[in-house]
């Protein structure tokens, strides 16, 4: 294949940190700024109720649009009056969870080595959170000031992983075709199944004791019938494999 673009996941692929503690912690401390208008019960079924939908996109519309309809039907304010409750914790609390992070080492490495060799840099993270979260996450893993082809979020995003459209909306974006790309993530449904869309893959170990479950059961499906990955390794395994195909190329 003639590698043009490196699709990195970020949760436990660029960023190493126990996925169930953050979001045992994230939701707690949401919920504060919620607490005046909803139970904590109300609070966590809305969560969850619009999450699911989100994974569920159809693509008609953002994400970020589709999770506020749903989080905010049935109450008295919109969901752009919702939304300034989420950017004050994001702005002014979200900032604390950096203690729980483990950068992998190499990163910044790894990414300046893939701006000499030209090739398009994507940070495909699941798009459930505001480009603002992306960045703060992108600069714990050591990449503040890296510039990326793209990084998906909640506003700029109309799929979520698992689904193939997510992965083809990606290569639409950044006009690469699928087989000229390489997927890299700890995901063994979420990042791997790009490879159905005819990307090659990369499982990184680094993190693959911290995986959450959420995404698996959220997405709702047969785990038996998993993508197998290309290539496997961990994340400094990488340069490598990335030395080996651009070198193939030519």
């Amino acid at each position: 294949m003639p590698l043009k673009a490196i699709l990195f996941d970020l949760d436990n692929t660029l960023l190493l940190y126990s996925e169930k503690q953050f979001y045992h912690d994230y939701i707690a401390g949401l919920y504060i700024h919620f607490r005046d208008v909803l139970s904590p019960d109300e609070f966590y079924d809305r969560m969850m109720s619009a999450t699911r939908v989100m994974v569920d996109n159809d693509g008609s519309q953002t994400n970020l649009a589709l999770f506020l309809e749903t989080f905010s039907s049935g109450l008295n304010e919109s969901g752009e009056q919702l939304m300034q409750r989420f950017n004050s914790y994001y702005e002014n609390e979200f900032q604390r969870f950096e203690k729980l992070m483990i950068p992998v080492t190499g990163v910044a490495e790894l990414f300046a080595s893939l701006k000499r060799k030209g090739l398009k840099t994507v940070i495909a993270t699941n798009p459930m959170f505001p480009m603002t979260v992306q960045k703060l996450k992108l600069s714990w893993a050591g990449l503040d000031g890296f510039e990326m082809t793209l990084i998906t979020s909640v506003e700029n995003s109309c799929f979520c992983k698992p689904n193939i459209l997510y992965y083809e909306s990606i290569c639409q974006k950044v006009e690469v075709a699928p087989e000229d790309c390489l997927m890299v993530g700890n995901d063994a449904l979420n990042d791997m199944i790009a490879s159905r869309l005819g990307m090659n893959t990369y499982l990184a170990t680094d993190g693959e004791q911290l995986s959450l479950e959420l995404s698996h059961s959220l997405a709702a499906k047969d785990e038996t019938d998993l993508p197998v990955p290309d290539f496997s390794g961990l994340l400094t395994d990488l340069p490598k494999l990335i030395n080996k195909l651009t070198r193939a190329n030519g």
